[in-house]
């Protein structure tokens, strides 16, 4: 049996002890009078998503769909899903919450807890990550808890387990790679400091979205020889593109949604700071130096120009120059002092 296995019955045995004893069993849908599938999806931290990775106490976020397959209804149903070490932060559904004393497993009621024949549920939710370990394994289930109260601890049966997700962690520091939702923000620092903000709102209003900052060390590329010793690459999937179908910053309506972000580094006091540059992603081509905001019609990022700066500042003190920018963007990419 797995370790995430074993938590997970520690975690029924909270729930009910019945369902322990069907876990331990192998009960699944050929053995209860009810049959469902339980469908897990993962929404970053595998090599199935954008941001293969999460950074320790980062967010993980997923995506549930359970379905009574029975030709009878259901109710008194549960759905329990644990990331080990981690702790449950939000969902879409309102009926899920952390189990009690133990933040690492959540507890949903679907539909209220009554599923008519052929019904689906659908909760997206998150997790904070563990803070240690190369991964972590999940463990889900659903339950029929027990028509009467009676004991607490023996008030349901489980009758079908969720597919495991094994999300792959880093330790963080000069990256973060973490899903976020609308108002969230994320930082990284060294070899330069990096931060992004989401808007209020989300276009098209997803769950969230998945994001990662990489500060990098070493030249931004050949095609910019006036840029530092070191550039950030921001990855947001959904916005890989100012194009791209579902860019939560860009419809082509209202393109004043973007995300903001801040950008420091040092340098030596003799570097002549010129701009800030968006560094090519397949490191060829040609480096675009990135426009101030104020230049661009309406003061902000536009189809053409989907990245620019409001800030730009160079201060020397001790013999160091600190760079500092800010600005707006509608899609992602590396961007470098130069």
């Amino acid at each position: 049996m797995s370790r995430s296995s074993s938590r997970l019955l520690a975690a029924f045995a909270l729930v009910g002890a019945a369902v322990v004893a069907s876990l331990v069993a192998g009960v699944g849908t050929g053995r209860a009078s009810t049959s469902f599938t339980v469908f897990n999806t993962p929404l970053i931290g595998t090599s199935h998503n954008g941001v293969p990775e999460v950074s320790y106490g980062g967010k993980i976020g997923f995506e549930t769909t359970v379905t009574n397959t029975n030709s009878s209804n259901a109710t008194h149903v549960q759905f329990v899903f644990q990331v080990p070490g981690g702790s449950f932060v939000d969902a879409t559904d309102a009926s899920c919450a952390a189990l009690k004393n133990d933040a690492s497993t959540m507890v949903c009621i679907p539909q209220g807890g009554t599923m008519k024949s052929g019904d689906s549920w659908t909760v997206d939710f998150r997790f904070t990550a563990p803070s240690s370990g190369a991964s972590v394994t999940t463990a889900s289930g659903v339950s029929i808890a027990a028509k009467t109260q009676g004991n607490p601890l023996n008030n349901g049966t489980l009758v079908q387990t969720g597919n495991q997700i094994t999300v792959i962690l880093n330790a963080g520091g000069f990256q973060n790679d973490t899903y976020l939702r609308q108002n969230e923000g994320a930082s990284a620092s060294g070899p330069q400091n990096f931060s992004a903000h989401l808007p209020t709102a989300l276009l098209g209003d997803p769950f969230g979205l998945e994001l990662g900052i990489h500060n990098q060390s070493g030249p931004a590329g050949a095609v910019c020889p006036t840029c530092i010793g070191s550039f950030t690459e921001l990855t947001i999937p959904a916005a890989s593109d100012v194009t791209d179908l579902g860019n939560p910053f860009y419809d082509g309506i209202n393109p004043n949604n973007p995300y903001t972000w801040t950008m420091t580094a040092t340098t030596a006091p003799s570097f002549k700071l010129l701009g800030v540059f968006h560094v090519d992603d397949n490191g060829g081509g040609t480096t675009t130096p990135i426009p101030a905001c104020a230049s661009l019609l309406g003061g902000g990022p536009t189809l053409g120009d989907p990245v620019c700066y409001d800030t730009l500042t160079s201060k020397n003190k001790a013999g160091v120059q600190t760079l500092t920018a800010s600005g707006r963007g509608l899609e992602n990419g590396k961007v470098a002092f130069g």
